[in-house]
């Protein structure tokens, strides 16, 4: 198991850029899930057993005990010694959730944030709750009003008011973040005791004895293919380490 784990920089300020890190990541886990299911007899129907079992609801709360691209290895219920090996299903409902530590705050990464601009498009207000989605749109979003990609070509012209911001960050001051959406500025501060929430779909980023919720069907008792699966992180989550990084090199 990786000694650290991570949301992977945005490589690009550019809306299909940011969409393809997210794309990637649910390529990788579509193609190993091809390969596992097409393994002979690889959590097959078994004979004389026509229709599957569903997971009993106190089962379906354990631990991660271990990962690899397109399973999972869960312990279920937790506090039992049955191990299964769980794969998702291709329309799997797939939600990974806890907190992120202070140094998520760093360019290249994608953050969603609600902010109160003014009537010159300023962040007139410290934020007070960062998200980290893993990936996205850049997009201004006001509430009931839809989304809107990009930026306004013309300062001013949007109302004030609270409205969601997706961006990637470009750059990291002490407190002062700044976020860039097509050529428009969004400079804000974030107070030391803001939350910061991770809030995707990446399972590459779960780790041993993060706690897990899941729901599916199987045919033997230890392997299960999934409907939905929820992992709520142990610990907050961290950029990778440097050194482990270099070392790899």
């Amino acid at each position: 198991m990786p000694a650290s784990r991570h949301l992977p920089p945005v490589p690009s300020a550019s809306r299909r850029a940011a969409g393809r890190g997210a794309v990637r990541v649910r390529a990788v886990w579509v193609a190993a899930l091809s390969l596992v299911t097409c393994l002979p007899g690889a959590f097959a129907q078994p004979p004389g057993r026509p229709e599957p079992q569903r997971l009993k609801e106190d089962q379906r709360r354990g631990v991660v005990v271990d990962k690899a691209p397109g399973m999972l290895t869960l312990r279920l219920p937790a506090e039992s010694t049955t191990v299964w090996r769980v794969i998702p299903t291709g329309n799997a409902t797939i939600e990974v959730v806890g907190p992120a530590s202070r140094a998520m705050l760093a360019p290249r990464q994608f953050i969603r944030f609600s902010a109160t601009l003014d009537e010159f498009g300023k962040v007139a207000e410290p934020v007070v709750k960062v998200t980290f989605p893993g990936g996205g749109t850049p997009s201004v979003m006001a509430p009931g009003l839809g989304l809107e990609t990009g930026a306004k070509k013309v300062p001013g012209r949007r109302p004030a008011g609270l409205y969601t911001i997706n961006g990637i960050i470009r750059e990291v001051d002490g407190d002062t973040v700044t976020v860039l959406i097509g050529k428009e500025r969004f400079e804000f501060t974030v107070p030391a005791d803001a939350e910061l929430v991770v809030q995707t779909k990446n399972l590459s980023i779960i780790d041993k004895d993060d706690t897990v919720e899941v729901e599916g069907t199987y045919y033997q008792v230890g392997q299960l293919l999934a409907s939905e699966i929820k992992v709520t992180l142990a610990k907050p989550l961290a950029p990778p380490d440097p050194k482990a990084r270099n070392a790899k090199r």
